[in-house]
């Protein structure tokens, strides 16, 4: 009779040994190449909305402001704080969203007053859109893509400068958005409350200008009391409306938000801005007292660094390990800095 043949036990394990070790060889160098299109994808969305930024201002004469303080006279009970669309939500006719930007009623605030049912809520018109998700606004390598319910997350964020102002977003002489004042210095980057920046305004060049660059979404779900349980990447510290923003306060923090980038109309610093007060993907938790003042950082899941875009639309990839000085430099529009990043 012929004699079979078969594979001995040692020669399948050598075989499964094998195979092991040339998938450990490849894995390594195909998520090398899948985040290197992820980043180059990154990359040409935030080109896009640079280029959406220059639209609108040359159509409008300045560029979109972080969001709008005003009041609204139908009913006063709504904070003029509430009037808040983002720089986002201004961009969607310049961005081929124009069926977003149609949805969009604008003319009344993103968020009501006590009158509103339920109270504080989102007007009744905007509740759809607003849940939308816009591809556009999403980073590719965030392993999350929405996090609130019916709403819609954004990884990208305006910049609202250095941070060396105590985080401010308000202009202390906006009569509406300061009602009575600050003894802060203004935000000195292109964007914030009520801005209405040109272009002849970055006297430090739009070469040497950040304008946005993009954060991490969170998680969503309950808060969290336990800093050890909170992750810096996808939660940040929530401080009370009496407590001041300082790193004392910021250290001694026992609330942690979970619902980070979560809704991109708003165009509060929990969902829409970032400043460079620390370094990209700092371990340091952000730190926000309501949604104004923050520390808040740059953040991405990028190897080793961020994507940022410039006031003349080009793109920098900026490491973890940047100067901190120069950080903060690329960030105000007329610091008068010399900007020299490796």
């Amino acid at each position: 009779m012929p004699q079979r043949r078969a594979f001995t036990l040692i020669e399948l394990l050598v075989v499964i040994a094998i195979i092991g070790l040339l998938m450990a060889l490849l894995l390594p160098a195909v998520q090398r190449v899948r985040e290197a299109s992820n980043r180059m994808r990154c990359q040409n969305n935030l080109r896009q909305l640079g280029i959406a930024l220059h639209n609108h201002e040359q159509a409008v004469g300045v560029f979109p402001s972080a969001y709008w303080v005003r009041p609204w006279p139908p009913d006063p009970a709504v904070p003029a704080g509430h009037y808040r669309w983002s720089t986002l939500a201004l961009l969607t006719p310049y961005l081929e969203q124009t069926n977003v930007y149609n949805a969009l009623d604008l003319n009344v605030p993103l968020f009501g007053g006590p009158n509103q049912n339920p109270p504080f809520s989102i007007f009744p018109q905007n509740r759809a859109p607003v849940s939308l998700t816009v591809p556009l606004f999403l980073c590719p390598s965030d392993m999350y893509k929405q996090v609130l319910p019916e709403r819609g997350a954004a990884n990208y964020v305006a910049c609202v400068g250095s941070g060396t102002n105590g985080g401010q977003a308000i202009d202390p002489g906006d009569a509406i958005a300061a009602p009575n004042g600050g003894n802060w210095a203004p935000p000195d980057g292109v964007f914030y409350a009520n801005s209405a920046i040109r272009i002849s305004d970055i006297f430090d060049g739009t070469s040497q200008t950040a304008l946005m660059s993009e954060t991490l979404l969170g998680p969503g779900g309950p808060d969290l009391t336990d800093r050890n349980q909170a992750d810096p990447r996808t939660t940040y510290i929530s401080l009370g409306t009496s407590q001041t923003l300082s790193s004392a306060t910021c250290q001694s923090a026992t609330l942690f938000r979970t619902n980070r980038q979560s809704t991109w109309a708003d165009g509060a610093y929990p969902t829409a801005l970032y400043n460079h007060w620390f370094q990209p993907n700092t371990g340091e938790f952000d730190c926000l007292r309501h949604s104004n003042p923050a520390w808040k950082a740059a953040r991405s899941r990028h190897t080793e660094g961020v994507n940022v875009l410039m006031g003349d639309c080009s793109m920098r990839f900026v490491r973890n390990t940047v100067d901190l000085n120069t950080w903060r430099a690329l960030a105000t529009r007329a610091g008068s800095e010399v900007v020299a990043l490796p």
